[in-house]
């Protein structure tokens, strides 16, 4: 027991000696229960709904307002001009995910009401995350029971009067792996191509070369880009191999251009790669760059990214994170080309913040490098 007791307290003093291994070891719980408390939630806080209101009744303005008056709900019932919405105006913000659903009143609602006492009310919901879509369906579905309840109250027919006839669009055979397997090549995608660069300049530390770089008549940001193009053909390659992979194995549809999709992967691939060259500029030695790679990739790409679950259910915090992370916006444009056709045209704020964050990663990356050239001269 003397013998024992001495291994504990010289083991206590190894603790207490190293005190950034003791608040990693009580901080690092307290942030993943504090990231996946406030992530891991299938909650919609928001749905964003398209009304088209053909019959412009009573009746019809008393529905959209309750639909209106709900907080979950943000309703939209103008299109351009000012004018109601047209079907395909509804469409066309459905496909740019803008909103996630469609509410069709039709223009003779009132009299099916008076002569047959039901109506149907067309519902036509993206379908692309059949999670979500259950959620919105089962929402909605309820503010029109509310709405049915209040009609009874108020004198109405025995019995149900208004229904929902319901069309999914982009994957009317709700099958998951088409919402998790494009994301899946996003995160991937960002690894990867993250890991090729993360390895380039901590390993010219880890052999003693980089004070050849130092020396080299070589201008700090010429060396970076110069680091950053090989790898780009290679990214490009490997996110091709995967996409093949999900095509032909897992039967993933390729509803838009390839060629969209490719200039769009491109951007993407150019953000991770500069992602990368930042973290290889900052690790001291290869293990430390590997690490930091999959924690800066996987985590936030996986829970604060739309991957698995819906931004709208994050909190302000998260959401306003997210913005920072790459594969929020390609996840958006690779499931829009991929399940719903779009095209380069709906993407252009996605792909314009791709170019910055590749912008301001590399801006990073050669200050960092900048620096250390200076102390080491």
């Amino acid at each position: 027991m003397g013998r024992i007791k001495a291994i504990v307290a010289k083991e206590f003093l190894h603790i207490l000696r190293d005190p950034r291994s003791l608040t990693m070891v009580f901080i690092t719980p307290l942030v993943m229960i504090f990231v996946l408390g406030y992530s891991v939630s299938y909650d919609l806080n928001r749905v964003d709904a398209a009304v088209i209101d053909l019959a412009q009744s009573r009746l019809s303005r008393q529905l959209v307002k309750a639909f209106a008056a709900n907080r979950v709900f943000v309703v939209r019932t103008q299109g351009a001009s000012n004018r109601t919405l047209s079907l395909a105006e509804a469409e066309e913000m459905l496909r740019r995910q803008e909103i996630r659903e469609i509410i069709v009143i039709p223009a003779d609602l009132s009299q099916r009401l008076a002569t047959a006492g039901q109506g149907e009310i067309g519902l036509v919901i993206d379908g692309s995350d059949t999670n979500v879509a259950n959620l919105v369906y089962q929402y909605t579905e309820r503010i029109l029971l509310e709405f049915n309840s209040g009609l009874l109250g108020a004198g109405g027919a025995a019995g149900p009067l208004l229904t929902l006839d319901t069309k999914i669009y982009f994957n009317p055979e709700a099958r998951s792996q088409f919402f998790f397997i494009p994301g899946l090549v996003a995160v991937i995608l960002l690894m990867i191509s993250a890991m090729l660069t993360s390895l380039s300049i901590s390993r010219e530390r880890e052999t003693g070369s980089i004070a050849l770089l130092f020396i080299s008549p070589l201008r700090s940001v010429e060396i970076i880009v110069g680091k950053t193009i090989p790898f780009i053909l290679v990214a490009l390659l490997d996110g091709a191999v995967i996409l093949l992979f999900a095509r032909f194995w897992f039967g993933i549809p390729l509803r838009g251009n390839l060629a969209v999709l490719l200039v769009f992967a491109l951007l993407y691939i150019i953000a991770g790669l500069s992602l990368g060259i930042l973290i290889s500029t900052s690790a001291p030695n290869q293990k430390v760059a590997m690490l930091a790679t999959l924690l800066s990739t996987m985590l936030p790409s996986f829970l604060l990214s739309g991957f698995i679950f819906p931004l709208d259910s994050l909190s302000p915090v998260l959401q306003a994170i997210s913005y920072a992370i790459p594969a929020t916006y390609f996840l958006r444009i690779i499931r829009g080309v991929v399940l719903k056709g779009a095209e380069l045209r709906h993407f252009l704020f996605e792909g314009g913040m791709l170019i910055a964050l590749s912008v301001l990663l590399l801006a990073a990356a050669t200050r960092k490098f900048n620096r250390q050239r200076k102390a080491a001269q």
